[in-house]
This record gives C-alpha cells, structure tokens and sequence, in this order.
C-alpha cells in the first residue's frame, strides 16, 4: 500500500507562551494531556496511511530524541543547523524529497474536512495550498483565486476585502517538479510564504482549495486557553493531582498538572503551569505563571 509522505513544520518555540514553554518546542506542548503533535500525528493517521516527518531545530534535538524513543517510533526527524526559515529545509533538500508530499505547520489544531482536501490534492495537476475563509482578512495576507481555483496573488495585510477573505491555512501538497522549475528564484533561507508560493504562482502551478472549518495556532495565552475549552466550559484543570481550596476563585483559565492552588486566590484568563503552588491570597490575571 502506499504511503503519503508528510513533513510537519516543528521548529518554532512558542515565545508568547513563555515561562510555560520554556526549553519546550511549541508542538510537544500538551492539550488537555496530549501532545499537540500526538493530534496531528492521530488526525492524519486516521484518514489515511503517512510517513511522518519532522523537522525540528537542533536546539531542541534532545527532546524531540526523547519523543521519538520513548513516545512515537514511527516519526523520522530531521534537523535544522541553522534556521532556514519555512520552505529552507525542503528547498535545501529537495533532490532527495518524494515526488510529492504534503506540508503542514506542526503546531496547528485543525477542524476541517481534511479528507477533502486529500482528495484535492490527488486530482490537482498543481502544487495546493489549503484555504479557509476569514471574516477580517485585513489581519492576514490574503490569497487572490481565480474561478479555476489558482493562486494569483498574495497580498499581506490588505485594506479591504476585494481580494476575497481567504488566507492560507499551513497545509500543503507538493509537486518536487514543481519546485524544481522556480528553484533557481530561491534563495536559503527560504519562506513559502514570501517566496516559494510567488514563484510558483507566477509560473501557474499553485492551485487552492478551501476547506471548511477552522484552525487555531495555540501560539498565544488566549488560544491555549481556547483550545481547553468544549462549549460552556469555564476552565481546564488538569485530572492529575491538582489541589484547589475551597475559596479560591478560577475564571476562564487551564491549570496544569500537580498544581496546589491555596485559600483566597483569584485566577482570571491565565495559565498555571505543571507544579505551581500558588500561595494564599495570591491575584493572577492574565498571566502564565510557572513556578517550579
């Protein structure tokens, strides 16, 4: 049977999420328990057969080593020496690539009918680039499509929405022969974004298809409160080992694992990291509190 190679973009750090991602790469954070990068591995692998590849920074090597030893056999890593920005690994490498692949993001949660957009990329003669829908594409950089589903143009941060409202979702399929024929126009380090994707515009062979649903980057405090909770939930406390007096006052917040939480304590729009203690009368709001 054959497999679908797919290589999943890990390098990045997850800045604004500091002290709680501190030495951690962003995807091997965890989700109510799961690793970000245990869900993208389980969605695709549910949809169809892949081979996972992972391209991480070489300053993270020893936890991603860890991860695959002791968590996930079956990812191969890859690792950047220097930073390359998002397409520089793939264009410095491309002479060994498959023939096709796809290309995601690896800190993405997606809601959205991805067996479509498997199913597009199958039938496109084209290099795809997954789209969804925005209501205010005046925030993003905007794809231009035109009635056979082909990238026109990007336009980064647009004034109004005459281009459309739709903006790429950080899923891909490849052609190399694609990436071949601008592969003189690029340079290392190498975006898709600001180069790869222009080329192969330029040249007709980047199409797109939208999908429908949704996608949430966990990259800021209120994404990863977001990404905790169902509907209607009014916080995520973790089930492993977390104490919580009586009077203490938690709102729209995630509490991580082995927290004690004592008397009098109000918590808003925060993060408590794995093993904090946060002691009495404390007033947290808006914060990521790690003290360990």
């Amino acid at each position: 049977m054959m497999m679908n190679e797919i290589f999943l973009l890990v390098g990045g750090e997850a800045t604004r999420l500091q002290p709680l991602s501190s030495g951690i790469p962003k995807a091997l954070l965890t989700v109510k328990g799961e690793k970000i990068i245990d869900k993208i591995i389980k969605q695709f692998s549910n949809l169809e057969n892949f081979n996972f590849n992972l391209i991480c920074s070489i300053k993270h090597e020893d936890s991603w080593r860890d991860y695959k030893n002791n968590h996930n056999n079956n990812v191969k890593l890859h690792f950047e020496k220097t930073k390359l920005d998002t397409a520089g690994y793939i264009v410095e490498n491309l002479e060994s690539m498959p023939d096709s692949f796809y290309c995601m993001n690896g800190d993405l949660l997606l809601d959205v009918d991805l067996h479509n957009f498997i199913s597009a990329s199958i039938n496109c003669s084209n290099s795809l680039i997954g789209s969804f829908r925005v209501e205010d594409p005046t925030r993003f950089g905007v794809l231009k499509i035109n009635a056979d589903n082909e990238v026109e143009q990007f336009i980064e941060k647009p004034k109004d929405s005459s281009y459309g409202n739709k903006i790429s979702l950080g899923l891909y399929h490849f052609y190399k022969k694609d990436i071949l024929e601008i592969n003189k126009n690029l340079n290392i380090p190498c975006s898709f974004e600001r180069q790869v994707f222009p080329e192969l515009s330029k040249e007709g062979l980047l199409s797109s298809y939208t999908v429908s649903g949704d996608m949430l980057d966990i990259g800021t405090l209120e994404s990863f409160i977001t990404a905790h909770l169902d509907k209607g939930e009014e916080n995520w406390i973790s089930p492993n080992n977390v104490q919580i007096s009586e009077n203490a006052i938690i709102k729209n917040s995630v509490i991580l694992d082995n927290c004690f939480i004592e008397d009098n304590v109000t918590i808003k729009d925060s993060i408590i990291s794995s093993h904090s203690i946060i002691k009495n009368g404390s007033i947290i709001n808006k914060e990521i509190i790690r003290i360990n």
